[in-house]
């Protein structure tokens, strides 16, 4: 692929901030060709080219995540998520550059064309909203778990697939944060990009907590994923990788419940 030439995995890795520019790029694209060729379901296949886009890329670090695994012979806790700070660092500026493609287009483009364009990211924005009437904690709590198992399924079964889930994730947050604040900026006569950033400030706890957890989960899924495929299963250096994977789960759910009680005390 061209863009694989452009944006080579092993130049992401030597500076992970670069996927910024990954996400911002793919996301342009992504959206441009669905337009182009899928008009009135733009908002859904955006997210499928962005995602096809990205999945080479972050397969090849997975399998460079699985390499790291084996390398280290004895479990430390402290070396695992020093080993993993890079993959990390990829998906989170990965995801705030969709997230920010989204968002920005949510803000300059007119109303009624946002709506047009991406209904189904407003539609999840309205049954979210739904769910706060009763038993909030828990409501939120069982939605985000089961996001992150949809996320380790996903890796688990196509390597970097959970990307798919992820890149949604930040097309709705963009595209619902964009629309809220040109409607604010509308009403109160202010600035769209000022509203934006002074609506967005007081979630990022929320949103970099939850969006963590579901990068761990599509990390553990395609770590293993990688390791069934190149390790004998009842190998050592595969419990290793299996064992490691567990404590990067464990910390996967434990950063959503927090997210859940976050984002119950936005409410």
């Amino acid at each position: 692929m061209v863009f694989e030439q452009i944006f080579k995995a092993s130049w992401i890795e030597k500076k992970p901030s670069s996927a910024f520019l990954l996400g911002v790029a793919y996301s342009l694209i992504g959206i441009v060709s669905a337009r182009l060729i899928f008009g009135a379901s733009t908002g859904l296949m955006a997210v499928a080219f962005t995602s096809i886009l990205l999945i080479p890329s972050l397969n090849r670090l997975l399998q460079d995540e699985e390499n790291v695994e084996i390398r280290e012979k004895k479990l430390n806790i402290w070396q695992l998520f020093k080993d993993h700070k890079d993959i990390f660092i990829i998906y989170i500026f990965m995801f705030l550059g969709v997230f920010f493609v989204y968002a920005f287009t949510a803000v300059v483009l007119p109303d009624m064309l946002v709506i047009k364009l991406f209904p189904a990211q407003l539609r999840v924005a309205g049954i979210t909203g739904q769910a706060f009437n009763s038993g909030v904690f828990m409501s939120i709590l069982l939605n985000n778990l089961l996001v992150l198992l949809v996320c380790l399924l996903l890796s688990l079964i196509y390597g970097a697939g959970a990307i798919l889930f992820i890149t949604w994730n930040a097309s709705v947050w963009g595209i619902v944060f964009g629309y809220i604040a040109r409607e604010s900026a509308f009403i109160e006569g202010t600035n769209p990009f000022i509203a934006f950033f002074l609506i967005l400030l007081p979630s990022l706890p929320h949103l970099v907590t939850e969006a963590v957890s579901y990068f761990s989960a599509a990390i553990v899924g395609g770590v293993v994923s990688k390791a069934v495929l190149r390790e004998k299963l009842h190998s050592k250096r595969f419990y290793h990788v299996l064992t490691d994977a567990l404590i990067l789960l464990t910390v996967g759910v434990i950063l959503v419940v927090l997210a859940a009680a976050i984002e119950q005390s936005l409410i």
